[in-house]
């Protein structure tokens, strides 16, 4: 798709959005925000496309059952960050072009903050007690979240030089970062209804 006909503000009004050069109000909800790993999900896109919806939110959940998420788990219960899993980008890749077919346009939300806190941090792949990659000393996260994740108390979201959280170790979690997002675009950027957003409800400056 040409760059001028994927979604973007329309220039006439910026509350609304164009898309294919024409304006378009953006109107949706669904069961789920993680919507690519709902079972189901092209009957409740027909769902919501039969009422006239045309949007969906899209966290890049890292919150469901240890067998839905993007990294491959081994046979010893434990993930491995330099591969993945197969199911989960399947997934992905289904929701994208099921949605593009029904012109439900999708948000995506990189890094849903709630993932990385509380009782979630347990079952993360970016937990080092759930990986083979790296160990807690050696890339300075700590056993436990336990707060409310508003409170930006997670190193993860600081791994940028710069921040007020950076530390050199976190340049090891910022490699892992960063293929995430290149396979998540690898897909993604292959259609025009999508728009991108690194995450929400957040306190983490800008940067």
């Amino acid at each position: 798709m040409k760059n001028e006909d994927r979604i973007q503000p329309w220039t006439m009004n910026p509350r609304y959005w164009k898309y294919n050069g024409k304006p378009v109000m953006l109107l949706g909800g669904s069961q789920t925000d993680h919507i690519f790993l709902l079972d189901g999900l092209e009957k409740h896109l027909d769902e919501i496309h039969s009422v006239g919806g045309n949007y969906v939110r899209n966290t890049m959940s890292q919150r469901e059952g240890k067998e839905l998420k993007p990294h491959r788990r081994l046979p010893n219960g434990s993930f491995d960050l330099d591969l993945w899993n197969p199911e989960d980008w399947t997934r992905f890749q289904n929701m994208l072009r099921w949605t593009a077919e029904r012109e439900i346009f999708v948000q995506i939300e990189v890094w849903d903050r709630f993932d990385y806190s509380t009782e979630f941090w347990q079952i993360s792949p970016w937990n080092p007690g759930n990986n083979v990659n790296y160990a807690y000393d050696q890339i300075g996260f700590d056993t436990e979240y336990p707060k409310h994740s508003g409170q930006d108390l997670q190193p993860f979201f600081h791994s940028i030089p710069g921040m007020s959280g950076y530390t050199e170790k976190l340049d090891l979690i910022r490699k892992y970062q960063e293929a995430f997002v290149s396979m998540m675009l690898s897909f993604s950027l292959d259609y025009g209804h999508v728009l991108y957003c690194m995450d929400n409800e957040t306190s983490t400056p800008a940067q």
